[in-house]
């Protein structure tokens, strides 16, 4: 019923695939999902994810991972990049505990042997099903992207220590960094965040990727512009009954939507009071409300201290 529902729910963009990427590796539902933006400002959130290449039982113990069955893994496979500066470096892919309490956690894999991962940071201790995914870079991002100006349209990441990352467009499917030189197109977008967006001329992003089937924890952080959003490819996600409500302190901290029209003039104001989402006035939102996260656009949420949101999978029954 799962797999029927999300095809209505997503319509003729989106097919099922078999497994097909190794041991323990399956996909669900892939494919496309698009996002125009004019002239000027936009935020930009891709909601598809890369389809998992291992999916199994481990065991979690610090920045340690062994699979409970030998993967067989090429020793490497999953190393962060090792470019020398000023290129900046990047993990290439996560592990994502999939079931549990923990569900939604992702961590990020620094290397690996044949038989175990090491994490840049320790991870929850105990036993979890787990997948691993190749990270969505800006690369990604622009392939099938049309109406792009080289060196011209930029993106600002904004990072967890309150930094900002600008990458520029070179005109041959890539970024550089704010040195115009450095190849920066392996700049990682997480999952449910993004970055703002300036185009010179109107711009048409074709994101490509599998609807992500399990919950996902998204960090705000109090040090930085949080732009985030749902992993729903199809519409936009209405505040009411949303699980970011539990995710902000109640009364102080604040999501802000946007004008799609490349100003980028803020248009609603919402809080939370711990279970419901509010309005500026701090009126609790009605169920026909039509208040919503935008598709592939995404919120900047403030928080004074720094909080999690969980966000559920649109596949979820």
């Amino acid at each position: 019923m799962k797999t029927c529902l999300a095809l209505t729910l997503l319509g003729t963009a989106l097919f099922s695939v078999p497994a097909a990427f190794g041991q323990g590796a399956t996909s669900g539902i892939v494919g496309f999902s698009s996002l125009s933006v004019p002239a000027g400002f936009a935020f930009v959130v891709p909601t598809l994810v890369n389809s998992s290449v291992y999916q199994g039982q481990v065991v979690i113990s610090g920045t340690t991972i062994t699979p409970s069955t030998a993967p067989g893994w090429t020793v490497g496979a999953y190393n962060t990049t090792s470019f020398t500066a000023p290129i900046p470096n990047y993990p290439k892919f996560y592990a994502e505990i999939v079931s549990g309490p923990s569900e939604g956690t992702i961590l990020d894999i620094s290397g690996n042997s044949a038989t175990a991962l090491t994490l840049f940071n320790a991870g929850p201790s105990g036993t979890y099903q787990v997948a691993i995914r190749e990270h969505v870079t800006l690369d990604k991002i622009v392939q099938g992207a049309t109406g792009l100006s080289a060196f011209a349209d930029s993106a600002n990441v904004f990072n967890a220590n309150g930094s900002t990352s600008t990458r520029f467009y070179d005109g041959a499917g890539s970024w550089v960094a704010e040195d115009f030189a450095s190849p920066a197109g392996h700049t990682v977008v997480y999952p449910g965040t993004g970055f703002a967006f300036t185009a010179t001329t109107p711009v048409a992003f074709n994101f490509m990727g599998e609807v992500k089937p399990t919950k996902t924890k998204v960090t705000l952080y109090a040090a930085t512009t949080n732009i985030v959003g749902v992993l729903n490819p199809a519409a936009a996600t209405p505040f009411y009954g949303n699980s970011i409500s539990s995710a902000l302190t109640p009364y102080a901290d604040g999501i802000n939507t946007f004008s799609t029209d490349g100003q980028l003039t803020t248009v609603g104001t919402y809080f939370s009071d711990g279970s419901a989402m509010l309005d500026a006035g701090f009126t609790p939102l009605v169920p026909a409300a039509t208040d919503a996260l935008p598709l592939n656009r995404g919120v900047v949420v403030s928080v004074g201290t720094d909080a999690v949101w969980t966000v559920n999978s649109p596949l979820a029954p």
